[in-house]
């Protein structure tokens, strides 16, 4: 009975063939100042002693060493307050000036990857995880927090507040659900994140604490050959581990039968 019933919410839930979503932002191979994605003066004030900085990532080999997806700078004067980069031999990722670079932090080319990057006060630790796994942590400076007021690029290092970008840092690749949240994960959840796969998403006890979701980041300031490319995640990933796997599987395959 509770099949028969849970099929019938199904069904009526998704009445119209199953169509894909999960969309990517794609920044473009060639490597070029002008393609970026940014937001101006983002509230992070709920960061400044915690943070959490997950997404899933394919980078394209686009001839950089320094494939920089993602920098925070408050002044012209301070460039380092957060940036990440993908470097095949050694990513450089740093915060408060402070470099983590770490080989175990880079990842593939063309192959989806998820990172996390948390960092709190109490600890004054950063710390990094690659699939679900931490890889690599530091120390950084006790008591420091994280300045408000600055300006997040996506693809590029700021030189600048907001720009004075160099064609050999860009970003070339795919970022699928970023997301930034005001509390350090612990390696449970980020594992957990993980587990949901490239199609799942946060729990839902983390919801308060997000600070910027995807949405943010595909409806924001986009320049330069940065499109939004269709996904290939299925709707049915909306209620993957809501309900029991071997009846979603059931379910999927009625619905493609009805189609």
């Amino acid at each position: 009975m509770k099949e028969i019933l849970m099929l019938v919410f199904m069904v009526q839930l998704f009445p119209s063939p199953v169509f894909s979503l999960g969309e990517v932002l794609r920044f473009s191979s060639t490597p070029s100042t002008n393609n970026y994605v940014i937001l101006h003066n983002p509230d992070f004030s709920g960061m400044e002693t915690s943070f959490t900085i997950c997404t899933w990532i394919r980078p394209r080999n686009n001839g950089n060493n320094q494939g920089v997806w993602l920098s925070y700078q408050v002044s012209s004067s301070d460039d380092n307050e957060m940036f990440i980069n993908n470097n095949p031999a050694s990513s450089t990722n740093i915060l408060f000036g402070v470099n983590l670079a770490s080989s175990a932090t880079s990842l593939e080319f063309d192959v989806w990857s998820h990172y996390c990057d948390t960092w709190d006060l109490s600890s004054a630790t950063r710390r990094v995880y690659k699939n679900g796994e931490e890889v690599a942590n530091k120390a950084t400076t006790s008591g420091r927090k994280l300045k408000m007021g600055g300006v997040l690029v996506l693809g590029q290092d700021q030189d600048s507040r907001g720009g004075t970008f160099d064609a050999a840092q860009a970003f070339g690749g795919d970022l699928y659900n970023l997301v930034v949240l005001d509390k350090k994960l612990s390696s449970e959840e980020i594992s957990d994140l993980y587990s949901n796969g490239r199609c799942g998403g946060l729990d839902a006890d983390l919801t308060d604490n997000v600070v910027l979701d995807w949405e943010d980041f595909l409806y924001a300031q986009r320049n330069g050959d940065v499109i939004v490319e269709r996904g290939t995640c299925s709707q049915w990933e909306l209620v993957r581990g809501i309900i029991d796997d071997d009846l979603l599987e059931h379910l999927i395959q009625h619905h493609k039968f009805h189609e």
